[in-house]
């Protein structure tokens, strides 16, 4: 996946996210590969799933978003975020998760 990728499926139509989504877009799939324990390799060639393809532009517009705010104090100004990816996002690897054996 490469950033004009992303950009296209989350309707991004500046170049001004371009720094943050290059360095996250292999941090997401790296983060699908271990999670899956799958590399996603075909014919010795990485080949991600459209799933997968789904997961990491999901990942990076929940991250993107500021809505992920789930608390707020007025006295001492406190902000709590929201850090787990919700289900939503996460749905998308279930079919390609494989078993680990010890």
């Amino acid at each position: 996946m490469d950033v004009q990728t992303i950009k296209t499926m989350l309707g991004i139509t500046t170049d001004r996210h371009d720094a943050y989504l290059k360095e996250v877009i292999p941090l997401f799939i790296d983060f699908a590969k271990d999670y899956c324990n799958n590399k996603f390799l075909v014919n010795g060639e990485e080949k991600l799933p459209a799933g997968v393809k789904l997961f990491v532009a999901k990942a990076i517009e929940f991250n993107m978003s500021p809505s992920n705010l789930s608390g707020r104090s007025m006295g001492d100004v406190s902000y709590s975020f929201e850090t787990e990816l919700p289900e939503t996002v996460m749905r998308h690897l279930k079919p390609y998760r494989i078993l680990r054996v010890k």
